[in-house]
């Protein structure tokens, strides 16, 4: 197996995450099945919501009520791309010895590919 055969499923893999953090509710729904309501602050989210801006997802909802480094990065989608396709590639490298030169030159084609099906998802939806 080469890098290659890994480049494609990676790809969808990044594109996936981010449909599912951005377009879904999942948050509240995790946290309504293990009950960590007030850990996540899904009553404030749902409050938010109804008294503040209804079309606001959860990412959003924790930048604007919680502003840092780390909440930005949950709430950018340029941003969580970046990193999530980092992390996939290097985990590639890490977990299957691949060559690291390779792998990041190829990361620029990884990342603007999951941004780019991310971005026709969205539209999709």
């Amino acid at each position: 197996m080469n890098f290659t055969d890994f480049n494609i499923p990676m790809i969808c893999w990044v594109a996936f995450v981010m449909v599912v953090w951005f377009e879904s509710d999942i948050v509240t729904t995790i946290a309504n099945l293990t009950n960590t309501r007030n850990l996540l602050k899904i009553n404030e989210f749902s409050k938010y919501k109804l008294e503040i801006d209804v079309m606001s997802n959860y990412p959003n909802f924790l930048y604007s009520m919680y502003p840092g480094y780390l909440t930005k990065l949950l709430s950018c989608p340029i941003c969580l791309c970046f990193w999530t396709t980092l992390f996939s590639v290097n985990l590639l490298v890490l977990a299957y010895g691949y060559n690291p030169l390779f792998a990041y030159l190829l990361f620029p084609i990884n990342y603007i590919s999951s941004l780019f099906l991310y971005l026709i998802v969205r539209k999709l939806l």
